[in-house]
């Protein structure tokens, strides 16, 4: 067992926490001490690299995604190339990944977005490949996505959604609904072929930190039967991303929830590697979430192949 020692006195510790509890006689608090006598800065403005823990500390080289975004603009292609290189390289060691980071995955830990990389490097999943990640997905293109929808022979053709029971106030769509009674998630076609067998699981913001936090391992369950019935599942949830990664900071969200978004979001990626059939997706309300809804459930499959996410947020989907 390595040992660690206080850089004040000199004394040895057997672990972080015993250290951590001897500041005290020091007067010190360990944010104090570790800034102190550690001092890591913001690559971009040089202040002090805010400290929450010390694994934190230590691979922080940014205060907030905008510096970072920031510092890739002014640094030249070279050194920003192999920095985000890196960033992967270090992601997947420390993680331990089998499965290229998705765009959630990216946007919810200090890393850059699929497009940037794309705009670095060329191909993304390219890049991924070369450091020892296994794509899921391809990069999306206007083919995949259908200009218009004939209704009408889909009305013919008797083709429904399925919502479950448990929706009370159900998506307004263009198709007919019938009300079932469904093992997971909320909304299906009729037609398991023109869907891809794809559920969708319908979330408000508050639904969404609800079944991550508290709810997390029966959600885990349901992902199980989904995955049993080798069925997809998107996880659809009407408020963007951002607003997400701040719900303590938006008046329409109780105070009383105790978690943190951090806690949330590593649930989150932790279900996005260990289950290839799911997805997250983050949309700009309940209108929106019910058009793309019905994009989804009309795709054919092609959803399948895609990071949703990555195709919603370059206005793809």
């Amino acid at each position: 067992m390595s040992k660690t020692s206080c850089t004040i006195c000199k004394k040895e510790f057997e672990n972080d926490r015993k250290l951590h509890s001897h500041l005290k006689a020091h007067k010190i608090r360990m944010v104090e001490y570790y800034q102190t006598h550690y001092a890591r800065h913001d690559l971009y403005d040089g202040k002090i690299i805010k400290f929450k823990n010390k694994q934190q500390y230590f691979t922080s080289d940014f205060n907030n995604r905008g510096n970072l975004k920031k510092w890739l603009i002014k640094t030249d292609k070279a050194e920003a190339q192999g920095y985000c290189t890196d960033l992967l390289k270090k992601r997947k060691n420390k993680k331990k990944l089998i499965y290229a980071p998705t765009e959630i995955e990216l946007r919810t830990t200090m890393m850059p977005p699929i497009h940037y990389y794309n705009k670095l490097f060329g191909d993304y999943y390219k890049l991924c490949e070369e450091v020892g990640l296994i794509p899921k997905y391809v990069e999306p293109n206007e083919q995949m996505f259908p200009k218009s929808i004939d209704y009408e022979s889909l009305k013919e053709k008797n083709i429904s959604v399925y919502v479950d029971t448990r929706e009370q106030k159900p998506y307004k769509l263009n198709l007919p609904i019938d009300v079932t009674t469904l093992k997971y998630g909320d909304y299906t076609l009729s037609d398991s072929e023109i869907c891809g067998n794809l559920h969708i699981e319908r979330k408000s913001i508050v639904d969404f930190i609800g079944t991550l936090s508290g709810g997390y391992e029966r959600f885990k369950r349901e992902i199980e039967r989904a995955k049993e019935a080798d069925a997809n599942l998107v996880v659809l949830t009407e408020d963007t991303l951002d607003h997400c990664l701040a719900f303590k900071n938006l008046p329409y969200v109780s105070k009383k929830i105790r978690v943190t978004p951090e806690f949330v979001f590593h649930n989150v990626r932790e279900l996005i590697q260990e289950y290839p059939h799911i997805q997250f997706l983050f949309t700009k309300g309940k209108i929106e979430a019910a058009r793309v809804a019905e994009v989804l459930l009309l795709s054919r499959g092609w959803y399948d192949s895609v990071d949703l996410q990555n195709a919603y947020d370059i206005g793809m989907l």
